[in-house]
């Protein structure tokens, strides 16, 4: 009998092993966080995953949330409760950007 592990960004759908592959985006970029947004946008293709603005459960593996959204009260603060109740991390673009690039956490 073969054992296969997954890791946290995988489950098993009726006998087939999934990657998450979706980088979640919530709220709007400051200023000051565009250009982490738009370099972070051009990284995850390279590393196998599609951005999305629509949190789908089962197939997030990261989100990036706007400084201001992790303010914010109603769906934005439903959807973060619901990230981190899935333990999926939820970091600035710039942290997500750093992690991407001293480790493999980013990749599928």
């Amino acid at each position: 009998m073969q054992t296969t592990y997954l890791s946290k960004h995988q489950s098993r759908t009726k006998g087939f092993i999934v990657g998450h592959d979706r980088l979640l985006f919530i709220g709007r970029p400051d200023a000051d966080e565009v250009a982490h947004w738009s370099t972070l946008r051009e990284l995850a293709p390279q590393r196998g995953w599609k951005p999305t603005r629509t949190f789908e459960p089962g197939e997030v593996a990261w989100a990036v949330a706007a400084g201001s959204a992790l303010e914010q009260s109603g769906p934005i603060a439903e959807v973060i409760h619901s990230l981190q109740e899935a333990h999926i991390p939820c970091t600035s673009a710039l942290d997500a950007i750093r992690h991407a690039y001293s480790a493999s956490r980013l990749s599928v």
